[in-house]
């Protein structure tokens, strides 16, 4: 002990004995009483707070900070060497810099490793243990969740691009649309003239040219389908909502595709949850909505065996949710994180403009959509929609339990054996028709 700390404790031990007991157990107990309220307003500070000495060893640290860095609290962080500390490598070299005096470098803004993406803003702070000259050289670390000012600057980025993008959709939609009607009706004229002709000619160069006009109507048909798709993605309609039951909604959807998926030996699961109220939404968009993501999920069972797709709704706390799971080939963790981008495809005469139509009419509906797959699992597609016609806030998703891939992708975890759609669940679904 330095020498001016011990003076300091003799002078105070001689002083005790001249003290009452009394009087020296209520100093004790406000002391402790102190104590006890400052540690718990230590705990309850939002901003995780982690105090390291000169070892680079954790002395103190509260409740947010173990949250934060998602420790478990029975381990808690004091006594943790920096090394210990579950921080990126950039954010131990910072510390490491600032106590050695080689930088002083004092804040840093990092993304946590994990499931789900979040930010933390790292603020660093010198601190002495005493005011006494040889008091210990202390660093206070400030961890700070940015999470919701990046998602709001990432809905603030993706707003303003399609701002932009539907200023330009509607220039494209003058300068395209009308010579490509004018030359929709003059292949179509043509078409039939050539028709008329090779009932009177069976040549083959007749049959050439009819396979060529064919070509030429069908490929001027598919880009005016393109044009109509890109206004949509960029420029949907205002939902016309109607307070409605949107099981029977669902499952009407679900009936008038159940052909085409049979037709190609795709088992359909129907499981709906009934304590869904009722809810406003526009039938027509949902309609557009369920239909695109089921036959997205029809085309990836291609060469799956015992193919299936399970459409369920469930209702949360704050919102209600339709999910479609497929046990196909499921989608890769480079291609998952563009699905959502115009134009982008993997399909050999797909537009890239299917699930930004979805995205935009769910973001209208004031809902969030998640996707998750496996390429050992297959895919999961979860849409959101708030229960009080409020939009739905980034912080407030529900989280889903999932594990996770040795390659750190999300995995969705099926069935084998997929349940059939109980008769019970009948009997509820023809009393929501009523």
């Amino acid at each position: 002990m330095p020498r001016s700390k011990q003076d300091k404790f003799i002078s105070t031990l001689s002083r005790l004995s001249a003290v009452d007991p009394l009087q020296f157990e209520a100093i004790l107990r406000k002391k402790f009483q102190d104590r006890d309220f400052l540690a718990a307003i230590f705990d309850a500070l939002v901003d995780g707070i982690i105090v390291l000495n000169p070892s680079l060893e954790v002395v103190l640290a509260n409740a947010a900070a173990v949250k934060l860095l998602n420790v478990q609290r029975g381990q808690g962080l004091v006594g943790m060497r920096l090394g210990e500390l579950p921080l990126d490598d950039t954010v131990r070299k910072l510390i490491s810099r600032y106590m050695l005096g080689e930088d002083r470098e004092t804040s840093l803004e990092v993304e946590l490793p994990g499931a789900e993406p979040r930010w933390l803003h790292i603020s660093l702070h010198p601190l002495r243990a005493t005011r006494e000259d040889d008091g210990e050289q202390l660093l206070l670390v400030q961890l700070r969740d940015t999470t919701a000012w990046h998602q709001a600057e990432e809905q603030r980025r993706r707003a303003e691009y399609w701002k932009q993008m539907a200023t330009l959709a509607a220039g494209l939609a003058h300068e395209i649309k009308n010579p490509l009607n004018s030359l929709q009706i003059h292949a179509q004229l043509l078409q039939r003239a050539l028709h008329q002709k090779a009932k009177r000619s069976r040549s083959l160069e007749m049959q050439r040219q009819l396979q060529s006009i064919d070509i030429i109507v069908e490929e001027i048909a598919r880009l005016g389908r393109v044009v109509n798709e890109f206004l949509s993605a960029v420029r949907p309609g205002r939902p016309m909502l109607q307070r409605a039951n949107v099981n029977y909604h669902v499952e009407r959807v679900v009936e008038t595709f159940r052909p085409e998926a049979e037709s190609r030996g795709v088992q359909l699961v129907l499981k709906l949850d009934y304590e869904i109220p009722p809810v406003e939404f526009d039938p027509n968009q949902l309609t557009q909505v369920l239909l695109n993501l089921l036959k997205n999920a029809l085309e990836a069972l291609t060469d799956t065996p015992d193919p299936f797709i399970e459409i369920r709704t469930e209702l949360c706390e704050n919102h209600y949710a339709i999910s479609i799971s497929d046990n196909g080939h499921g989608i890769s963790a480079d291609v998952l994180a563009r699905v959502k981008e115009p134009f982008f495809t993997t399909k050999a005469t797909g537009t890239g403009l299917g699930l930004a139509v979805v995205s935009r009419i769910v973001e209208e509906h004031g809902g969030l959509i998640d996707i998750r797959s496996d390429l050992r699992h297959g895919t999961t597609v979860t849409l959101r929609f708030p229960l009080d016609g409020r939009p739905l806030r980034l912080l407030e998703e529900a989280r889903e339990a999932s594990s996770m891939a040795p390659d750190g992708q999300k995995v969705f975890s099926v069935d084998n054996a997929p349940e059939e759609t109980s008769a019970s669940g009948q009997d509820h679904a023809t009393r929501a028709q009523q």
